[in-house]
């Protein structure tokens, strides 16, 4: 991330090619970049920064994470969650369809990752098994929502889009009549389930005016030697799903809400990983502003296996699959866990949270107020962390530098604020945080401070190399 890396590979997305970077101060860690050339775009800039607004302020653990922006003179680069495991729909190409356990587990994510957005007032108008890709190859790999090029962000649910916006074999009646809503992709949901299921679509005809007679009439079967097996429950919620009567279709509530969501949902969770969160949410605080930046940054260092278990207690935590965790919830769990705190003790950990929104617990800010510190108090992580606010490479946090990376980030600060938490920091008082400040924020004690300076400002030296981004 920054302007510190070299790309590994690449691809396409929607309008450009797709890289892979690794971080050159921590070589171990990928990111994806998303590289738009400018003029390609020319007259869809606004639809490309539409889906910049959108893709940034959502954060939930099954929607691909978006880290910063930046541009040069010819292109746009959008620094985003790396996700190594591959398309959903190229796992049912290789397995012919997916047992109805995984599919039930893969539904529940789909369908919580809708409601988030659905909630903020987010249409993604594209969901399809092409969309959602695996963190990495593990069996349990996580799934991550992708592409948000086709998405609308309107301020009533009720608005209707006109737009025939979508993938044909998975998009809904009601956008072929070009009068639809929200719901719409609660039918592309239904969709994705009967092909995961299956290994083939309900839709299929040899011409798009058959396919599309077809979908608007809602003519499908369950029909096959491959439906013999499945349950009539799973039948049941695609049922619900594929109805061409908007208003009598399954939202994602009523899915997650469905016997073959949640019973299989019940037996997954490991109560122990949860007690261990909450034991050190209590524990946790943020004293210095900068710090919760910092921790922002460590969050995004850490491996799939790191947080797995933290994002299986934050699931649990989110008891109404909001993609947040309120005040209600963390009391319940806390009763669950045998871990109550008072009115008084609550305000006062929600209020060392540093939250965004004050009411809520988002995502991120429960990864790294629970993550265990001995994933991140060592000197390399701590480095790593300095040398993303450090773009000059000049050993040292500027104003400039925070003002940048915030401004990356979508994050606009006024350069009082940004003195504020550069006050708060510098222990020397000459306007800048060096390496040992920021470990002194972090807690790292004195010795690892001195080595950790010692060892990675001797290799800087010794390479002295900043490589910048390079397109072609």
């Amino acid at each position: 991330m920054s302007n510190n890396h070299f790309f590994l590979s690449s691809g396409h997305g929607h309008y450009g090619h797709i890289r892979v970077a690794r971080p050159i101060s921590n070589p171990d860690k990928q990111f994806a970049v998303k590289t738009i050339p400018k003029e390609k775009i020319k007259r869809e800039m606004h639809l490309f920064k539409r889906e910049k607004d959108i893709f940034r302020e959502l954060d939930h653990p099954n929607i691909v994470k978006f880290y910063e922006s930046y541009e040069d003179k010819k292109f746009f680069h959008v620094v985003m969650e790396y996700c190594s495991g591959g398309e959903l729909f190229d796992r049912v190409v290789e397995k012919g369809h997916l047992d109805e356990r995984q599919c039930s587990f893969i539904m529940q994510k789909i369908f919580s990752a809708l409601k988030y957005l659905h909630e903020r007032g987010i249409v993604h108008r594209d969901i399809k098994p092409e969309n959602f890709l695996f963190a990495n190859y593990d069996t349990d790999a996580e799934i991550k929502l992708i592409d948000f090029g086709l998405s609308r962000k309107i301020d009533d649910l009720d608005v209707k889009l006109q737009t025939k916006a979508g993938t044909p074999l998975y998009v809904s009646p009601e956008v072929l009549k070009g009068s639809y809503d929200y719901r719409c992709d609660y039918w592309s949901a239904g969709v994705t389930m009967y092909v995961l299921l299956s290994g083939r679509h309900p839709f299929i005809a040899e011409t798009n005016a058959l396919l599309y007679k077809k979908i608007t009439t809602g003519l499908y079967s369950f029909e096959g030697e491959e439906w013999k097996p499945i349950s009539k429950s799973a039948k049941d919620l695609i049922s619900k799903l594929l109805v061409v009567d908007v208003n009598k279709r399954y939202d994602a509530q009523q899915a997650l809400n469905h016997p073959w969501i949640k019973n299989q949902r019940e037996i997954e969770h490991d109560m122990v990983s949860t007690y261990r969160s909450i034991e050190n949410l209590k524990k946790f605080s943020i004293k210095k502003k900068f710090k919760k930046q910092a921790l922002n940054v460590l969050v995004s260092l850490l491996s799939e296996n790191e947080i797995k278990a933290l994002r299986s207690a934050f699931r649990y935590c989110d008891k109404g699959d909001t993609g947040e965790i309120t005040v209600d919830d963390l009391r319940e769990v806390m009763k669950e866990t045998g871990s109550v705190a008072t009115k008084e003790e609550m305000n006062k950990l929600l209020e060392s949270l540093q939250l965004d929104d004050k009411d809520t617990i988002r995502y991120s800010e429960f990864l790294a107020a629970t993550m265990d510190s001995k994933l991140y108090l060592t000197k390399e992580k701590v480095w790593h962390a300095f040398k993303y606010f450090d773009l000059d490479n000049s050993n040292f946090i500027t104003l400039e530098n925070i003002k940048e990376v915030m401004k990356r980030a979508g994050k606009i600060l006024t350069d009082a604020e940004i003195r504020e938490m550069i006050k708060e920091v510098d222990l020397s008082q000459d306007g800048k945080i060096s390496f040992e400040e920021f470990c002194e924020m972090m807690e790292i004690d004195e010795k690892s401070v001195t080595e950790g300076i010692q060892e990675f400002t001797s290799a800087a030296s010794e390479t002295n190399v900043q490589i910048k981004l390079s397109v072609g």
